[in-house]
């Protein structure tokens, strides 16, 4: 689906960094692919079904997280995730629905999460962006992009 993979007439390249790890092509092409030794989680995050608003799919936060054991960087995201919703939370409110309420981009940088082409709310239609700024007037300025 993202377009990772390319063919030319001997060698097969993926570009892992585009790589979403669907698996679609494995299941396209049992033979000639497999799972890599290289394993690991694709994190999603606030889907629920109210009654009055429909259900609300969830959120792709972390594309690729290593699992491994201790498993501490996906505590320490469950952590953050947890204090900002203790936090920020109304009483019953779902994490979804604080997102929606708060937006993205402050759930995203109070967590610590970079922001990515995965993390969007439907997918291919519309796609959250992330201006900050003192980076609109750097473009503007005609400088690089500062980072905070």
């Amino acid at each position: 689906p993202t377009g990772c993979m390319s063919f030319d007439g001997k060698k097969l390249t993926i570009d892992n960094k585009n790589c979403n790890h669907c698996m679609h092509c494995i299941n396209l092409m049992p033979q000639a692919l497999r799972p890599g030794t290289e394993t690991g989680a694709t994190i999603l995050l606030g889907s629920h079904a109210p009654i009055l608003e429909g259900a609300q799919m969830s959120w792709v936060m972390v594309p690729f997280m290593k699992m491994e054991a201790p498993f501490d960087e996906l505590k320490e995201l469950a952590d953050n995730v947890m204090e900002w919703w203790a936090e920020n939370g109304k009483n019953r409110e779902r994490v979804g629905e604080l997102i929606l309420r708060l937006g993205m981009r402050n759930f995203l940088e109070s967590v610590g999460l970079p922001p990515v082409p995965q993390t969007i709310q439907t997918p291919r239609a519309n796609p959250f962006f992330f201006w900050h700024q003192a980076d609109f007037d750097a473009e503007a300025a005609g400088r690089k992009y500062i980072k905070a």
